[in-house]
């Protein structure tokens, strides 16, 4: 009922002959999705946590604050503005054929972390979250803390029960890319592409089945910790000290010429 006629992606112009030289023909066309779909499509599948993100035109953008927003699902580790899909629609893992891409443009202070895009299950764990972060991680192409250079990064849930980061790019707050994720079966494909490290691709990795329904997220997730423990916490009063320990004032995530279809 909601799935459109799926055609190749289309890359920003100038990316595509590089990616092209280093990805075999095979690899790119398991990415497919469709061209760029209307708010009336987006709005029949997703729902939305907190602030709308639509704009007044339907062009195929959709911008999203957490900091604006600050919305609280409760069992979160940071504030979010989000768009998930509904619960009707949601399959499990084996049934679950989906196909995303955007151009993303972020906004964010130096030393911010947020994910733009994940795969939830019916409770609090995930499959694979899309990370953008300007903080300390080993393996990262940058992974140095608070120095402007943001590392976008994925983790999967892979069958083994442990989770797999695979880095995809850096940029600086402000430069654009483009992510493209193919989940089809339980076996999933992230691709990025921009302009510093043009074609990064995980492969084809089956995700764990954890037993339960899966749904797709993307939107604006601004992590924060405990400034007192450096772990994980649900109490906003603690995300607010942990923001304004480190700066940060503001997040806008810009999703250009998104496409979307769910079988």
């Amino acid at each position: 009922m909601f799935a459109a006629r799926r055609r190749p992606i289309f890359f920003a112009p100038g990316f595509l002959f590089a990616s092209l030289c280093l990805l075999s023909a095979t690899a790119f066309s398991d990415i497919v999705t469709n061209r760029p779909v209307s708010q009336t499509y987006l709005k029949s599948i997703f729902a939305v946590e907190g602030d709308n993100p639509y704009p007044t035109n339907d062009d195929g953008t959709l911008v999203f604050s957490a900091m604006d927003s600050k919305f609280n699902s409760g069992n979160g580790h940071g504030y979010r503005n989000e768009v998930k899909v509904i619960d009707v629609l949601r399959r499990s893992v084996g049934a679950t054929k989906d196909h995303f891409s955007a151009t993303i443009t972020p906004l964010l202070p130096v030393g911010g972390k947020t994910i733009v895009a994940q795969y939830h299950v019916e409770s609090l764990d995930t499959e694979l979250k899309v990370y953008i972060q300007d903080t300390k991680e080993f393996g990262a192409f940058n992974g140095v803390n608070g120095d402007g250079v943001f590392d976008v990064l994925v983790r999967i849930l892979g069958t083994n029960g442990k989770e797999t980061m695979t880095p995809l790019a850096q940029i600086k707050s402000g430069e654009s890319f483009r992510l493209a994720i193919d989940l089809d079966g339980g076996a999933v494909t992230v691709m990025v592409e921009s302009q510093t490290k043009r074609h990064q691709t995980t492969g084809r990795t089956q995700i764990k089945d954890l037993g339960k329904n899966i749904y797709f997220k993307f939107g604006d997730y601004l992590q924060a910790l405990d400034v007192v423990t450096g772990g994980h916490t649900t109490d906003s009063k603690k995300w607010e000290a942990y923001y304004q320990a480190h700066q940060i004032d503001r997040s806008r995530i810009k999703f250009s010429e998104v496409s979307f279809s769910h079988e």
